[in-house]
């Protein structure tokens, strides 16, 4: 049996308010997608999924600025009631969201498939320093963890490079209701890729985020 764990680490601050439907639209997808993956390899995997949203410690509002909104490796729990818990507001407190996340991981796996969603920038963790995550990043890398990385700044995607996320696993995403429907699109790709390589004996760990699913969703009429 593979063990195999979906970590999927969104950015619940502030400014993901405007894009709360897609977020959550994208969120319902890929749970409906991992529940068809546990239910068609229930003999060859055991898959646990991790659902995560973050803002900043500290936040008046938000004082659950780090939330799980999933944890469970069984596919009855796999339900779309924990999407309508998304709510936006705070800032950015991403590497706290990233190092609290790994840690979440049992330590022998097949596959972990990371897919962090953001819209902006690193700007509030408290816990984690930028040193931390390119650490934590270095190390599941040899794991072969695949760590995917979509932001709607260039400089948040290069940020994340600089981090140790291969280029060939980022996307850069327009900052609106259609970019997010396009990362959402591209996410669920990258993560069935992994999925696919690691139920095939060899996890892949580079070029994840595919171009052509970007180009493909952009000119689709249907958004």
């Amino acid at each position: 049996m593979k063990k195999i764990t979906n970590v999927i680490i969104v950015d619940a601050s502030g400014s993901m308010h405007s894009k709360t439907k897609q977020v959550k639209d994208g969120l319902t997808e890929i749970l409906q997608d991992i529940r068809k993956d546990m239910k068609e390899n229930k003999d060859e995997a055991k898959i646990r999924t991790i659902l995560v949203q973050f803002s900043s410690q500290g936040w008046s509002i938000n004082e659950g600025w780090f939330e799980v909104l999933l944890d469970t490796k069984k596919r009855k729990n796999v339900t779309l009631d924990c999407v309508e818990s998304y709510k936006a507001n705070g800032g950015t407190a991403l590497f706290d969201a990233i190092g609290k996340s790994f840690a979440m991981v049992g330590k022998k796996q097949d596959g972990v498939f990371v897919s962090i969603l953001t819209d902006g920038e690193e700007n509030s963790s408290k816990e984690f320093t930028q040193k931390d995550i390119k650490k934590l990043l270095k190390k599941v890398d040899k794991k072969k963890w695949g760590v995917t990385f979509m932001g709607t700044t260039e400089e948040a995607v290069k940020a994340a490079q600089s981090w140790g996320v291969a280029a060939s696993n980022t996307l850069t995403y327009t900052d609106s209701a259609e970019g997010t429907e396009i990362a959402n699109v591209s996410r669920n790709f990258s993560k069935q890729m992994y999925f696919s390589s690691v139920m095939e004996g060899e996890a892949k760990t580079r070029g994840l985020v595919s171009d052509s699913v970007e180009e493909d969703v952009e000119v689709d009429d249907n958004i």
